[in-house]
């Protein structure tokens, strides 16, 4: 299950959790955070891995360009840490070249397929995408317009799981979890003026 941690050197917080025998960092953005407090998650707590999917989905989770280490083999700590989940970690999006789910853009090449590619993957191809962006900027109406607008070969399977995670409903699951915890907790921050600030936009 995905853990919250709160940074060492601010006050903001990230996320952690394993996808597909790796420990991957999510950083959050304020909108995200703010997310998680109201729901009554704190500082050091496990939460539904389904609740990052819908941060990661609405942009309010996402990865940069590192923050991702081999699990070993034996650790009792990331056992307690990344317990059993009833949503799977296969449900994140990944590249289609190569698995990973570190810094994913949606690419096309003219004429060409739809696929989600890594940062190493896509600069292989570079001179060939026509079109480039990255995961977290995406939503519904946008991907369905470049759809309109593009021809398309075919739509990788990753690209279609991207597609139906933004389809999905999760708000009954955030009520869940309120409920299960309570009244929400008071805020993780000192002040609402230092919470860490971010270099991606939110999502109108």
């Amino acid at each position: 299950m995905p853990k919250l941690h709160k940074r060492c050197d601010r006050d903001s917080h990230y996320v952690l959790t394993r996808i597909r025998g790796h420990i991957i960092t999510f950083q959050l953005t304020p909108q995200g955070e703010r997310r998680l407090t109201s729901a009554g998650i704190a500082s050091g707590q496990q939460f539904a891995r389904a609740l990052l999917l819908d941060l990661y989905r609405s942009g309010d989770a996402y990865t940069g360009g590192g923050g991702v280490e081999e699990v070993p083999s034996i650790s009792s700590q990331l056992e307690l840490d990344f317990a059993s989940d009833p949503d799977p970690d296969t449900a994140f999006p990944a590249c289609d070249d190569c698995d990973s789910v570190i810094d994913l853009h949606f690419t096309m090449v003219s004429d060409g397929d739809a696929k989600l590619q890594c940062s190493r993957c896509r600069g292989k191809a570079s001179r060939l995408l026509d079109v480039n962006i990255p995961v977290p900027l995406l939503s519904r109406q946008l991907l369905s317009r470049l759809f309109e607008l593009k021809t398309v070969k075919a739509k990788s399977q990753n690209v279609t799981r991207f597609e139906d995670l933004l389809r999905a409903e999760f708000e009954s699951k955030w009520e869940r979890i309120r409920r299960h915890r309570g009244a929400a907790q008071s805020s993780l921050f000192d002040s609402p003026d230092v919470i860490g600030s971010t270099d991606l936009p939110l999502k109108q």
